[in-house]
């Protein structure tokens, strides 16, 4: 069961979309199942009576209703609070500043409130809408619930927010079998004032989650706060319209993590990104000390002509600048290696640099193996070491992700190829839950990292002969140790962080993936099983090798 926030300023607007046929002819027979009253039908919009025409009767059709009684309830507490009952209009320079300054007068316009000055952007931004709106929508493999289910999964989820508690409206709209879709107007019948919700998608989500194990649904994840930021459907459109194979962000994310894999400070991450064309600009506390950075892709220009920009946070959990500083200082400096006459790597270095990082991913999948098998059956997936084992295998799980980007830059360059669309979908199983980074780095993920730092100070890693051989190998060991890392995970109840590794094997070269490898049985886990037992992998057939179109998971 998945839940998703989104926030808005038109109430009629967001109505006429539930009660319509839907974007795509999707709805079908929308009707109120649960109210903020507990009495559903009677905010369940009447249908207008028959007309006569051409002298005939003729019926309402299916989206056919009198929409106005039921606009008025969930409008008219917006109304009496004095807020704008569309999208408010863009903020002239000189109300911004205004705004910024703190120099608003009494008679400014009333929608000016919508406006707030954000200190992290240093630029005045629209609030989030008092129009809260939620699609809830089950898994394929579910059951179809009634409406009374649906109703008692409403309540739930609403008072989960507190949005119930503090006495905002809200109705929930279903339509067809599998979703239903929850609209509130956040302001408090008891107080008249704005209600704002904290954490509700958190809140959602851990609640969805104990309502799929009460109804016996497919389970979902749970919150682990590192989920990469999905593209909206306008970043989408946009992709679609340039014939862009992934929209800018998507792109954007690739780019900054191979510069991060490499990077051994804040100086060379920028440089990277620079030598990149990504327009790396940095922010800056008050004392002179970064805080941030942006970037932005070549051609993604808005509608002024000026470059799209992105925050590392809209890029990853793991990109922003503060995680990156830990990184780097996890790992010593590394020296430039010798270069020949034409300021390439040397041969033998490049060699040299593939078959160290292959030595140290075969030590590290040894490693995670010897791990797993310290998993009980008994107790729930923790293991039976404490959490010191669990802190080396994340720090090696997120390592081998850096592994992974650092030798896809050195073989695809800034073309995506198959090694680069392993490494994006491997990138949910590389972060640890809620923390993103592991607390501790034990010393086979620090190896693991400095030989990603070689690799991309190699530079490029398409060359022949013995180099060519070390590449594969390197490329064989990789696939072996992610296998780990994917049963693993699953050991420790983490199925989703277990498909995206297991997806990430199946998207390398053929020649790269394990054969031999266990593997853990896929299936569906009963509640509190999160054990699974492993068997031998059947080899598969080899690829055409035509590029797997690029996955992303949910989170």
């Amino acid at each position: 069961m998945i839940a998703k926030v989104v926030r808005g300023w038109k109430p009629a607007g967001l109505i006429r979309y539930l009660f319509g046929p839907g974007k795509y002819e999707e709805h079908e027979n929308p009707r109120v199942v649960a109210a903020w009253d507990g009495a559903p039908w009677l905010h369940h919009p009447d249908k207008p009576a028959p007309i006569v025409m051409d002298g005939r009767l003729v019926e309402p059709g299916e989206f056919d209703f009198d929409l106005g009684p039921l606009t008025g309830t969930m409008q008219d507490l917006a109304e009496l609070a004095g807020l704008p009952l569309n999208t408010p209009p863009s903020i002239s320079p000189e109300w911004a500043r205004r705004v910024r300054d703190g120099d608003v007068p009494p008679d400014a316009p009333t929608w000016l409130s919508a406006y707030r000055y954000d200190v992290g952007k240093n630029a005045v931004v629209l609030r989030p809408g008092y129009v809260w709106h939620t699609p809830v929508r089950l898994h394929p493999d579910d059951p179809t619930l009634t409406d009374e289910q649906w109703e008692h999964i409403a309540e739930r989820l609403m008072k989960s927010t507190g949005i119930h508690q503090a006495g905002c409206r809200w109705i929930a709209v279903r339509h067809a079998d599998d979703h239903i879709h929850l609209m509130a107007t956040l302001v408090s019948e008891t107080t008249g004032k704005l209600v704002s919700p904290h954490n509700d998608f958190y809140k959602l989500r851990e609640e969805c989650r104990r309502l799929e194990e009460e109804f016996g649904l497919v389970r979902t994840a749970g919150v682990d706060r590192t989920a990469v930021p999905t593209p909206s459907r306008a970043e989408k459109a946009k992709a679609e319209r340039l014939g862009r194979p992934v929209t800018a962000r998507e792109e954007l994310h690739r780019l900054v993590a191979q510069a991060a894999a490499g990077a051994t400070d804040g100086e060379g991450f920028l440089a990277a990104l620079k030598a990149q064309g990504l327009d790396p600009r940095t922010v800056h506390y008050a004392d002179g000390r970064v805080r941030g950075y942006t970037v932005a892709l070549p051609g993604d220009l808005t509608a002024d002509g000026e470059r799209v920009r992105y925050s590392g946070s809209k890029l990853a959990a793991d990109l922003t600048w503060p995680r990156l500083e830990q990184r780097w200082a996890s790992v010593p400096p590394l020296e430039a290696p010798e270069r020949s006459v034409d300021l390439r790597v040397t041969p033998a270095e490049r060699r040299e640099a593939l078959e160290s990082a292959a030595d140290v991913v075969r030590r590290a999948e040894a490693v995670v193996r010897a791990a797993r098998t310290t998993v009980s059956a008994d107790d729930g997936g923790t293991e039976t070491g404490g959490t010191r084992n669990a802190d080396g295998v994340e720090g090696i799980a997120h390592a081998a992700g850096e592994v992974l980007a650092a030798l896809a830059r050195g073989q695809e360059g800034r073309d995506a190829g198959p090694l680069s669309d392993a490494a994006a979908i491997y990138d949910r199983a590389a972060r640890t839950p809620v923390r993103v980074l592991p607390d501790r780095l034990g010393p086979v993920a620090r190896e693991l990292r400095m030989a990603s730092r070689r690799l991309v100070f190699a530079g490029t890693l398409a060359g022949r002969g013995k180099e060519k051989f070390a590449a594969a190998a390197l490329l064989l060991a990789l696939a072996g140790l992610i296998a780990e890392i994917a049963a693993w995970q699953q050991r420790r109840g983490r199925v989703h962080q277990a498909a995206a590794a297991r997806a990430a094997v199946e998207v390398l070269p053929a020649p790269a993936r394990p054969t031999s490898a266990p593997r853990p049985i896929i299936g569906r886990v009963a509640p509190g099983d999160s054990v699974v037992q492993d068997r031998p992998a059947t080899p598969r057939p080899a690829t055409t090798g035509q590029p797997r179109p690029r996955g992303r998971t949910m989170g």
